[in-house]
Formats: C-alpha cells, sequence, structure tokens
C-alpha cells in the first residue's frame, strides 16, 4: 500500500471514529461544567467565570488544541433552602491533518438542595442539553489521483466522494453530585454524570449505526488542613466511554499565604497519574478571587516512540465575582463626626 494510501486510510479511520473519546482536560477539577454539569452553581460566589486552553502533542506535525469558555450562575428565586443554577460552556477543539474540528455549545441547569440546617451538606441534580458540530477538511488532504506520476498537483480532482464534511446534532446528559463544605479548608465532594444519553449519530457516510457512546464519569475531591497553612487535596476521576475507559488519581498540597484584602492567597503543587497514559504536573495560584492553574503531560503510554514522553501543556484560568452587600444598620449609627 503507498503512503498516500495509507495517510487517507488514517484519515478517514479518524474521522469515523475519533467520537470514541470527548474533549477533555488533566485539570478536569478546573473545567467544572464539563466535568459534571451538577457542579454548575456550586461555588462560593455570585457569577464563575472559566476559561481553558489545552495543546496536546505539539512535537507531532499537526498537534491538538482545544479550547473552552463558560460561565455559571445561582438565578435570584424565592426558594429559602434551595437554589436554582444556570451555566453556558462552549468547547472547541481541532486536530489532524484534515483540521478535524468539534464545536459543542451546553446548556446547564441545576438544582441545588441543602441537606441540614448549618449549610454544610448539599446535593445538586443538573441537566445540560446542548448542539455539537463536527466537521473536516477535504482539501486539507491529499489523494492518489492528485499526483501525475512526478509532482502533487492540488488543482486535480481528488475522485473521492464524501456525502457530508459536516454533522451537526442534538446532545443530552446529567449528573448529581454531594458536596460537604465545613469551612473554607474542609470540604469533600463527590459527583457521578453521565454525557450523550441519546446516543446520536455520528456518521459521515448516513450510517445510522455510528452514534456516539454513552459517557459515564464519577469524581472525588477531598481538602483536609495538616498545618495551620497548608492543605492536603487528594482527588480521583474514572470515565468510561464504550470500550474506552480512563483512571485518574492526583494528590496536591495547598500552603496558604497571607491575605490580600481579606481574601485568599494560597499555591498548589501537586500532580494526576492517569493509568498507564502520563504523569501530570500542576501548578495553581489563588489569588483574591482568581485561580490560575498549569499542567504539563508526560506521556508513559506505547505512544512515546512518536512523542518522546511529550504530552501536552494545560491553561486553565477561574474568576469568581462577588457582589459587596451593602451594610444595612438595624439601629441607627451615630456618624462619626458627631
Amino acid at each position: 500500500m503507498k503512503k498516500n494510501k495509507i495517510i487517507l486510510f488514517l484519515a478517514v479511520f479518524c474521522v469515523s471514529f475519533v467520537c470514541a473519546q470527548d474533549i477533555h482536560y488533566s485539570q478536569f477539577n478546573a473545567s467544572p461544567q464539563n466535568l459534571n454539569p451538577s457542579q454548575t452553581g456550586l461555588f462560593n460566589g455570585d457569577w464563575r467565570f472559566v476559561g481553558n486552553f489545552r495543546s496536546q502533542w505539539s512535537i507531532i506535525p499537526v498537534p491538538y488544541r482545544t479550547f473552552s469558555i463558560a460561565s455559571d450562575t445561582r438565578l435570584d428565586t424565592k426558594l429559602k433552602n434551595d437554589a436554582v443554577a444556570a451555566g453556558v460552556v462552549v468547547n472547541t477543539d481541532k486536530s489532524g491533518d484534515s483540521k478535524f474540528t468539534t464545536t459543542q455549545i451546553y446548556l446547564s441547569g441545576a438544582y441545588i438542595k441543602k441537606l441540614n440546617k448549618d449549610s454544610t451538606h448539599f446535593i445538586s441534580v443538573a441537566l445540560q442539553p446542548g448542539v455539537s458540530s463536527k466537521s473536516f477538511n477535504i482539501n486539507a488532504l491529499t489523494f492518489d489521483n492528485q499526483f501525475d506520476g512526478d509532482n502533487y498537483d492540488p488543482s486535480l480532482p481528488s475522485g473521492e466522494n464524501f456525502p457530508r464534511t459536516r454533522i451537526t446534532y442534538f446532545d443530552f446528559g446529567g449528573g448529581v453530585a454531594y458536596l460537604y463544605k465545613k469551612n473554607a479548608r474542609t470540604q469533600a465532594s463527590i459527583g457521578v454524570s453521565a454525557l450523550h444519553l441519546n446516543k446520536p449519530k455520528q456518521s459521515f457516510f448516513n450510517n445510522d449505526a455510528i452514534r456516539l457512546d454513552v459517557k459515564t464519569s464519577i469524581n472525588g475531591l477531598l481538602e483536609l488542613p495538616v498545618t495551620e497553612q497548608i492543605d492536603v487535596l487528594p482527588t480521583v476521576l474514572y470515565q468510561k466511554q464504550g470500550k474506552f475507559h480512563e483512571t485518574v488519581m492526583g494528590l496536591f498540597g495547598k500552603y496558604y499565604l497571607k491575605p490580600v484584602d481579606g481574601m485568599t492567597t494560597a499555591v498548589s503543587i501537586g500532580g494526576f497519574y492517569r493509568l498507564k497514559d502520563a504523569f501530570i504536573l500542576v501548578a495553581n495560584m489563588d489569588y483574591r478571587n482568581i485561580t490560575v492553574g498549569v499542567s504539563y503531560d508526560m506521556n508513559t503510554s506505547k505512544l512515546i516512540a512518536a512523542t518522546n514522553h511529550r504530552g501536552g501543556f494545560e491553561l486553565s484560568v477561574i474568576y469568581i465575582f462577588k457582589k459587596i452587600k451593602p451594610f444595612i444598620a438595624k439601629q441607627r449609627v451615630c456618624p462619626i463626626y458627631m
């Protein structure tokens, strides 16, 4: 088989089966609505804005790049003990010589219920409908018919007939999460989600049998203080989609610095291990109401023959906006100038 035929085969194979794996981040806790829609509104503040960027396998000629932006908030309702939250997340991913592009827009709606009077136990249930689009650029590929015997001529017809180069479909998922929050430095959470419950069609060749498998996820996080200034944060994630699955385990140390204007300042250093795939080094900085995280994957799978242990760089930014509540005196306050 000629080299260009191999390239064509791989391109078609990837276009047909790339749906087996979803967009995902190594810093999964820093992309809450992608991790589990029940994380919507489950934070201390009024609005949360999230940005994520990942560049994977930059050593290969055409690296994989993923971007996400998201926002969520709790809505103003008359509920006393419960809350309703809403959010939106937009993902885009581009990979390979064919410029295979995935664009997703998801809306999240969550109901958060307080389980006890002292507001330490919560449960959140959420739904996440959305629209996804996948496409590839046939003009970015080369084919046998475009070689005239001596040279490659892009003006020659490829001789290939693809019924479509873009598919768009409705998607639907949901999740549930439990949160125990004793204080700002003692908390535990666990969540379960199921995405692509409607198993949308994925074929570029009008094959109704090719569908996106349901993805189930279980994630957990624990934060405990061990000294006056240091916390430990173990975390775990398990995901399964069709015949693919991954287990990620992590451990972080968080060091609290002197607060700035009464707001948290801390640095976190640690890492994850994605079983049989990669070690991931992570560093985070909390400054006032902004959290910035950077990470790097060091590949350990059989792909190291091509990557030389080089994996992916990732950047995350989370900004939480808190309204300043006005001081309302219960009794008349004597002015300071009297």
